[in-house]
C-alpha cells in the first residue's frame, strides 16, 4: 500500500540523495529528463541535468512528478515548475514524498493530445425493479470466478450441493413478480449490499473488510433506523430478537445486482452455528455469476431490450500504459459505478482510436466530481505500445527502466 513519509523522514531522504548525488527523473506531460538535486531549501528544490534539455522540454508551472531510488526503495514526489532553463529547473518543495509503489509505469499528469470516452452497458435500461446506490457490471465477470462455465442449471445444482447440510434455510427470491415488502430486503435494495448477520447474538459487522464495500455495517443500517431509535429501541434490534424467538442464529440475505437494479436476493439461515466470511465471499460470486447467465438465457430480453450505450466524456487526471485516473461531474451518471466493475474505453490519439476495457479499483469524491482509478484489461499489445509512445514521447522498450515507476520493475 502507497505510503506518506514524514516531514522529517522526506527532508531527511531528500537531502541524502543531493549529498550522495543519486539521480532524479522527472516526469513531466511530454518529457523525461534525469537530473541531480543540487540545492534545497524551506520552499524550493533547484534540479541539474545531465545532459541538458531543451527549454521546449519544460515549461513554467508544469506540473511534474519526480521519482529517486535510496537505500533500495523507490520515492515519489508530484511538484510544480517554478523556473526553467536548458541546465536546471527551481520546483516547489513537494508536499508530500510517497513510498510503496504499487505500479509498474510511471503515470502521465494530464496528458496532452489524448482524451477518453467510457461506455457503460446497458446504463439506459429502465426496469421495474428496486434501483440501487451503485451501478455494477454483469459482462465478462465470469472470468474471474471459480464458478465460471457452468451454464444456469448446472450452477443452481452447484449452489444446492455447496450448501446441502451448511445451512437450514437456502432460497433465491426474484424481484419479478414482487416488490421488497419487509426490513431486510429493503435495506439491501437501498444499499445494494450484503446484509450478513454473523450471529443473532450480536448483530451486524462493525467494519467492511471489503476495499469496495460490500456489507451492510452497524454504521450504515443505523441510518435507516427512526431518529428516535436511541430512546425507543431500533426497529433491527427486534428485528434479532424476533429472529432468535424463532430459533435462527445466523442469516445472510445477498442482492443479485443486474447492472443498477437489484433483481433477486439469495438468502440462507441456519439455527445451529454462525455463517463466516467464506460464505459470504461464495454467494457475493455466486450471485454475479447468476446476474450474468440470468442475462445469457434471455431471463431479462423483453424487460431490458438492447439499446446503444451512450458515451460519456472524462477529463484524465493521469495515464499509464496500465490505466489511468479520470473524472467528471458527479451528475454525469445515474448512480455512481462500483468498485471492480468493468467498463469500455475509447482511447483517442490524434487520429487513432484505442478501444479496450477497464476496471474500476478505487473510487472518491471531490466537490461535485468523481473520480476512477483504472486499470486495463485487454488492451491489445499494438495499443498498448502505442500509447506506450503517446505518453511518453519515446520508442516503446520493454526493459526502458526511464518509464518505470519502482525499482525492480523490469522483472
Amino acid at each position: 500500500m502507497i505510503q506518506k513519509v514524514s516531514t522529517v523522514e522526506k527532508e531527511f531522504l531528500l537531502r541524502t540523495i543531493m549529498k550522495e548525488h543519486s539521480p532524479v527523473r522527472i516526469h513531466g506531460v511530454s518529457n523525461i529528463a534525469t537530473g541531480l538535486i543540487t540545492d534545497i531549501s524551506k520552499t524550493e528544490i533547484r534540479v541539474t541535468f545531465h545532459p541538458p534539455c531543451s527549454l521546449n522540454d519544460f515549461s513554467l508551472r508544469e506540473h511534474v512528478t519526480g521519482y529517486f531510488d535510496c537505500i533500495g526503495k523507490t520515492y515519489a514526489f508530484e511538484t510544480v515548475i517554478q523556473k526553467n532553463s536548458e541546465q536546471q529547473i527551481l520546483l516547489n518543495y513537494p508536499e508530500n514524498l510517497l513510498k510503496s509503489l504499487q505500479r509498474k509505469y510511471v503515470r502521465v499528469h494530464k496528458p496532452k493530445d489524448i482524451q477518453v470516452h467510457f461506455h457503460l452497458e446497458n446504463e439506459d435500461i429502465n426496469m421495474d425493479y428496486p434501483v440501487c446506490s451503485e451501478y455494477v457490471s454483469v459482462d465478462s465477470i465470469q472470468t474471474h470466478s471459480q464458478i465460471r462455465g457452468k451454464g444456469l442449471p448446472e450452477m443452481i445444482a452447484s449452489f444446492r450441493k455447496r450448501l446441502e447440510g451448511k445451512c437450514h434455510t437456502n432460497t433465491i427470491v426474484m424481484f419479478r413478480t414482487k416488490k421488497p415488502e419487509n426490513f431486510e430486503e429493503n435495506l439491501i435494495c437501498e444499499t445494494g449490499k450484503i446484509l450478513f448477520i454473523p450471529s443473532t447474538n450480536s448483530g451486524l459487522p462493525q467494519n467492511d473488510p471489503y476495499p469496495e464495500g460490500r456489507i451492510i455495517t452497524e454504521r450504515i443500517e443505523e441510518t435507516f433506523e427512526d431518529p428516535n431509535f436511541f430512546v425507543e429501541g431500533s426497529k433491527f434490534a427486534k428485528l434479532l430478537k424476533a429472529k432468535k424467538d424463532r430459533n435462527i442464529q445466523s442469516e445472510i440475505w445477498c442482492p443479485i445486482i443486474y447492472y443498477q437494479y437489484v433483481v433477486g436476493y439469495i438468502y440462507l439461515a441456519n439455527t445451529n452455528e454462525s455463517f463466516d466470511f467464506s460464505t459470504v465471499d461464495y454467494l457475493w460470486d455466486f450471485s454475479r455469476i447468476l446476474a450474468f447467465q440470468l442475462k445469457q438465457s434471455t431471463y431479462f430480453k423483453d424487460e431490458a431490450p438492447n439499446k446503444d450505450n451512450p458515451a460519456h466524456y472524462a477529463q484524465i487526471i493521469d495515464m499509464s500504459p496500465g490505466g489511468m485516473l479520470i473524472s467528471f461531474p458527479k451528475n454525469e451518471l445515474r448512480v455512481p459505478i462500483k468498485e471492480g466493475s468493468i467498463f469500455s474505453v475509447d482511447i483517442h490519439i490524434e487520429q487513432k482510436k484505442i478501444n479496450c476495457s477497464a476496471r474500476i479499483t478505487r473510487r472518491f469524491e471531490k466537490n461535485d466530481t468523481l473520480f476512477y482509478g483504472s486499470v486495463f484489461v485487454d488492451l491489445r499489445p499494438d495499443n498498448m505500445m502505442y500509447l506506450y509512445e503517446a505518453l511518453y514521447k519515446r520508442p516503446f522498450a520493454e526493459n526502458d527502466v526511464m518509464t518505470f515507476e519502482k525499482a525492480g520493475s523490469i522483472s
